[in-house]
């Protein structure tokens, strides 16, 4: 009789075992379908910030555009000053080297009369004491 106890024991829990699996398998299915009715509720989200990135994106790009553009003629504007700039120093030094050879030639006949003047200055006095 223990072996018939046994197999009864054994038919009974049978079923038990398999009530349980369905029990967790409907607890899974239940857990589950709410996540993904989730997932399907957030998809418009997604869409939604996705949407919001491009726009930024698109604004950020054009903002940056503008301030390219922008410094672009800038950098052409700065460019042209410089180059002017260069030319202006450049004729202001020649402007220069010229006035100082004046000068220098100035000076040269400034001594050469000086010197005229102390020779005349001095050749009556050497003729007087002669």
């Amino acid at each position: 009789m223990s072996a018939r106890t046994a197999e009864a024991t054994i038919e009974k829990s049978m079923p038990v075992e398999s009530s349980i699996e369905a029990d967790i398998n409907s607890l899974i299915q239940e857990q589950t379908t709410p996540k993904r009715s989730q997932l399907e509720a957030q998809t418009p989200k997604r869409i939604q910030i996705e949407d919001d990135a491009e726009r930024s994106r698109s604004f950020v790009a054009r903002i940056t555009s503008n301030s390219i553009d922008e410094l672009g003629e800038l950098a052409s504007d700065l460019s042209s000053a410089l180059q002017n700039l260069q030319e202006f120093l450049k004729s202001e030094g020649e402007r220069v080297q010229r006035e100082i050879v004046d000068y220098a030639h100035l000076n040269r006949i400034a001594v050469a009369a000086i010197k005229t003047i102390i020779e005349a200055a001095g050749a009556p006095s050497n003729g007087k004491a002669s």
